[in-house]
């Protein structure tokens, strides 16, 4: 099979305007080109990438590793698309330090997947409860948002992409496995499906976004001439009871056309709402509250080029592609109460239409927009693997088949024989924020990592994790988070407030792409079970850059086999056994160790070798007595004690 063709990389930033660039842009008819000269005067406004590049690089702690990373595997699903662009609040860190996460799931791999609905884990503080066997819902639904009220129960807000409308579930507080599904639906309309929601809640409070379905056999739904907006609506009463679901202040056909499945955002802090609509060849949009939802400010801060864009309505030269977000957006709401924004961007001309590999090539990073640092920046990178920097314009190395969709015909297009594209997003896509204590903002998202392919010269893609330690301004250089290589490590989840570990989950399976949208009639991506992972990365070793970047060709920079523990052993007291999990900085042997309260040694446990990464180990208490004891937990390199104690 043909190697794949190489992208070049030509990075380039997108222009900030608050609502006044497209004042200096003329409509073109069908029969129009934007002119070169046009074209130049509105990039020239924009800022420069070398710039923006050289800043990036600028805070960085370049160090390549290879490595192998492991992380716990806390539940699986055979329906594969967790996402159509923006990944949504599906990860809590609580207070105490215990976790919640949710993923759409399904246990069969029939492609109509009929049990399909939310699955919900949680971490007690040291272990995750046993994989999820069934859904939280008492009917079909998918895309799954969490949250916790008041009461202390959790709730998780699902869509039936049958009839439209949000199903709600809840159960009684953290770490319960028994839901109740809310009588009925909510945020439904007259017009259409509503699907695909993103929501959160302050208090009681909770608030959703949601987009009519797009799907062949829906209609169209006009609402103030906008087709299938994305509409907003409020509940005061934990869920129960919801607003007429309307578009929000600002957003309306003067620069929208239509909406887009899952191309929005949201987040909340003490009184703030913050929102985000964006998607493909539109504008990206922000909706502000600083009053619990009551009133809005609203902010364009990123305005495409043409409003209510669409296809052969303006015809752009291949030399003078403009640039757009993809859609795959994710907003956050930092502890002096900034809004800061993440996403991709691709690249449109008139003749690529159908050319998904051109539509994206010339875009590999992420970008980043904060309200202190209102100018769109390059916040992360792929990892060029053989040592030379897409900054530079160098050569990035992908294959034609991990970019490229499939056709009308259920075939991949353009000749190839293979495609892995994620819908319409681009080569940095699926872009998750969160903050620590210290203010410290972080960044992961999905990109394909060069020399890694599957049968079918497809790169696989791999999670990469960027910060920044002054608010956006400057961001350190792109680690490789999963460092999987041999298997797709995609739509990975932060918890928006995090400790000293930053904590996430992400979708792995041994095939780029999606059954649902890469198999084709060859079933050339097979329905096959996916992992959900659990990652904890200490802080610290982020800001160390001891995961590096897990390059080709250059020498690995030894480094101690540290071990953490990333929270006390549960169930404590305990028994029988007790669960630890457990984060090394390097591959080692491992041991356990326990002693008693005056230090006397009572057992030695040999826990084989461990990879780099997260583990959880269960410690052996059967032949303990009742009483306190220390665990030690010891590398070739480092030990950590901890406390314990076993009441029989």
């Amino acid at each position: 099979m043909k190697r794949g063709i190489l992208l070049t990389a030509i990075l380039s930033t997108v222009l900030v305007v608050n609502g006044q660039t497209s004042n200096e842009l003329h409509e073109a008819s069908s029969s129009q080109l934007i002119h070169k000269s046009q074209f130049n005067a509105i990039e020239a406004m924009r800022p420069d990438a070398a710039a923006q590049e050289a800043n990036t690089a600028s805070s960085s702690h370049s160090k390549y590793r290879s490595e192998v990373y492991d992380f716990v595997k806390v539940g699986n699903t055979y329906y594969d698309l967790q996402t159509n662009a923006s990944i949504g609040n599906r990860a809590i860190l609580h207070d105490d330090g215990t976790i919640t996460v949710a993923w759409t799931y399904s246990s069969t791999s029939s492609t109509t997947w009929p049990d399909r609905g939310s699955a919900v884990n949680y971490y007690d503080g040291t272990s995750w409860g046993s994989a999820p066997t069934a859904r939280t819902e008492d009917l079909r639904t998918g895309w799954p948002s969490i949250g916790m009220l008041p009461d202390g129960s959790i709730y998780t807000v699902a869509h039936d992409a049958a009839d439209g409308g949000l199903k709600i579930t809840r159960n009684s507080g953290k770490g319960s496995t028994d839901w109740t599904s809310q009588a009925g639906k909510v945020v439904t309309h007259p017009g259409g499906n509503l699907i695909w929601n993103r929501t959160a809640n302050l208090g009681n409070k909770m608030f959703t976004l949601v987009n009519f379905s797009a799907q062949a056999d829906d209609e169209d739904v006009d609402v103030d001439g906008i087709l299938n907006p994305t509409l907003y609506a409020m509940s005061e009463d934990g869920g129960k009871t919801w607003s007429t679901p309307s578009l929000l202040p600002g957003y309306d056909s003067s620069r929208y056309i239509d909406g887009g499945g899952d191309t929005y955002a949201i987040d909340t802090r003490d009184s703030i709402v913050a929102i985000v609509i964006a998607g493909r060849y539109k504008d990206v949009t922000l909706f502000k509250s600083t009053d619990s939802g009551s009133t809005w400010t609203t902010s364009i801060i990123d305005s495409f080029a043409f409003p209510r864009f669409e296809f052969g309505r303006y015809l752009v030269q291949q030399a003078d592609q403009v640039t757009s977000n993809d859609g795959s957006v994710d907003v956050l709401i930092d502890n002096n109460g900034t809004i800061h924004v993440a996403g991709g961007r691709v690249s449109y001309w008139d003749d690529d239409t159908t050319d998904d590999l051109a539509r994206s090539g010339s875009f590999f990073g992420l970008y980043h927009w904060s309200e202190n640092n209102p100018t769109w920046r390059v916040c992360g990178l792929p990892i060029d693997m053989d040592g030379q920097p897409a900054t530079s314009g160098a050569a990035y190395d992908i294959t034609a088949e991990t970019t490229n969709s499939m056709g009308t015909d259920g075939n991949p297009a353009n000749g190839l024989a293979y495609a892995a594209r994620y819908g319409g997003t681009s080569i940095s896509t699926h872009s998750s924020l969160s903050v620590d204590k210290d203010n410290n903002i972080f960044v992961t998202w999905d990109a394909p990592v060069e020399f890694t392919f599957n049968d079918y010269l497809a790169n696989y893609r791999d999670v990469h994790i960027s910060y920044s330690t002054d608010g956006g301004a400057t961001w350190a250089t792109t680690q490789n988070a999963t460092q999987v290589r041999s298997q797709e490590a995609v739509f990975a989840c932060l918890t928006k407030r995090t400790d000293d570990f930053v904590h996430f989950i992400f979708q792995m399976d041994e095939h780029p792409g999606t059954n649902l949208q890469n198999s084709g009639s060859g079933n050339l991506h097979p329905n096959v079970e996916n992992s959900i992972m659990y990652a904890a990365i200490p802080v610290q070793d982020l800001m160390d850059s001891v995961l590096g970047q897990n390059t080709l060709n250059v020498q690995p920079v030894a480094k101690e086999a540290k071990v953490f523990v990333v929270s006390q052993n549960q169930p404590n007291p305990f028994s029988e056994a007790t669960d630890v999990v457990i984060y090394l900085r390097a591959g080692s042997d491992l041991t356990c160790t326990v002693t008693d309260a005056m230090g006397k040694v009572v057992s030695v446990q040999n826990m084989g070798f461990k990879g780099a990464g997260n583990h959880k180990v269960t410690i052996d208490g059967q032949a303990l007595t009742s009483g306190v004891y220390f665990y030690t937990l010891s590398t070739k390199d480092s030990e950590v004690t901890k406390k314990m104690q076993v009441l029989k």
